[in-house]
């Protein structure tokens, strides 16, 4: 299913997408959420969450919050790698 990145997709597609695309990441910037296709790069919007989705994504435990990250005031969250 291809998504329009101004459309906002429900917590279960997110995770969904970020399991599939392990290179991803949840932003955050004010009231604003996103997921990127590439953590690395956060600037770029694949899927577009309204904040109480995202705020149940982020409780998620597949998920683990990435510290001191370039971008003041951005907040990252990326699938945690199970060994």
């Amino acid at each position: 299913m291809s998504v329009d990145a101004q459309e906002k997709v429900n917590a279960a597609y997110a995770i969904e997408y970020l399991q599939e695309h392990p290179e991803a990441g949840l932003c955050c910037e004010g009231r604003r959420w996103w997921i990127t296709p590439n953590a690395n790069e956060t600037d770029r919007r694949a899927l577009c969450l309204d904040e109480i989705e995202a705020e149940r994504l982020t409780e998620d435990p597949r998920l683990r919050h990435v510290s001191a990250i370039a971008h003041s005031g951005r907040s990252l969250w990326i699938v945690r790698r199970m060994t």
